[in-house]
């Protein structure tokens, strides 16, 4: 018995999953899990764990997401990665997911309806973790270095704290808008997991380089003059303590880019997608005091709002 679980950016899994409703009539195992502007990638995965209970009783599950690289495959591959009745697509149309509902096994029918436009992120039904567009998952360079800003051996062409690390938004818009040579993501607990740092290393775009370390390592590397020789560097931060733990050792940037924060309990929202608590406000406060500044775009397009003024 299969399930189908649709996931993608605001109403679209719904949507499709109405779709596959007017043509096939009810189908029981059918699930839909939308991102809404207000998840981060916890919040996201906690939608997607509310599943299990139903799901338990399913031996086949086909996960289907919007886009490669986007918040929801790429929390559905850290979800399902080792779940081994799961498979994940990407690439998501609705004659690819209306094979898999009228089918009862997996088949080439699911790839050949998708003509191209998907890829399948996660394989453990039919084989052990395959990721069919690169083969096996690459090793994330944790040693790779960040330079001295002073010495002018890198530019950083911008810092984002964005709670959902890489995703569309970062992977499409800025790294392209900001003729990014490498992606450095700095987390200490992300360095820890390796499926969040092989999620991170499939989001990235394959011509832009990725390197994931820890807040004492990225401070080390932030002052090695010998490090990343003539790259373009986008800095994403996935927790604002983060920058705060930066700044005791005794390095801050000159700006940040305040991208995704989400909403979580007892939090003030302060953008569309921006919500601080009481922790997270007095941190950017202290950073602007010791003279960083922050602001608030979500992709160029956006207009560039001064983030401290709406803080202080």
């Amino acid at each position: 018995m299969k399930a189908i679980i649709l996931v993608g950016h605001g109403n679209l899994p719904n949507a499709m999953k109405e779709a596959i409703k007017m043509i096939t009539g009810e189908e029981d195992g059918i699930f839909s899990v939308p991102l809404l502007p207000e998840y981060g990638k916890k919040e996201y995965l906690d939608k997607l764990d509310e599943l299990d209970e139903q799901l338990r009783n399913y031996d086949k599950i086909f996960i289907f997401a919007d886009i490669k690289g986007g918040s929801p495959a790429n929390t559905a591959y850290e979800k399902f990665s080792k779940d081994r009745r799961a498979i994940v697509f990407t690439g998501m149309n609705l004659p690819m997911v209306l094979s898999a509902a009228m089918g009862e096994e997996v088949t080439e029918n699911i790839l050949n309806d998708a003509k191209g436009s998907m890829m399948v992120i996660v394989d453990n039904y039919r084989e052990s973790f395959v990721q069919k567009n690169e083969g096996e998952v690459e090793r994330v360079d944790h040693k790779s270095e960040l330079k001295n800003e002073n010495k002018q051996n890198y530019t950083i062409k911008g810092v984002r704290v964005d709670y959902r690390g890489i995703h569309g938004q970062v992977a499409t818009a800025w790294t392209s808008n900001l003729g990014i040579d490498r992606i450095i993501v700095i987390d200490d607990y992300i360095i820890k997991d390796d499926v969040q740092k092989a999620a991170l290393k499939m989001a990235k775009p394959n011509s832009v380089k990725l390197s994931v370390l820890s807040v004492e390592k990225a401070f080390e590397r932030l002052n090695d003059s010998e490090a990343y020789l003539g790259e373009n560097i986008l800095v994403i931060i996935t927790n604002i303590e983060t920058l705060s733990k930066l700044d005791k050792l005794g390095y801050r940037f000159k700006e940040v880019n305040i991208g995704n924060v989400p909403r979580r309990e007892g939090t003030t929202q302060y953008r569309k997608t921006v919500y601080l608590n009481e922790e997270e406000k007095n941190i950017i406060k202290q950073l602007i005091n010791n003279g960083t500044d922050f602001f608030a775009q979500m992709v160029p397009n956006d207009p560039k709002v001064d983030f401290n003024n709406l803080i202080i």
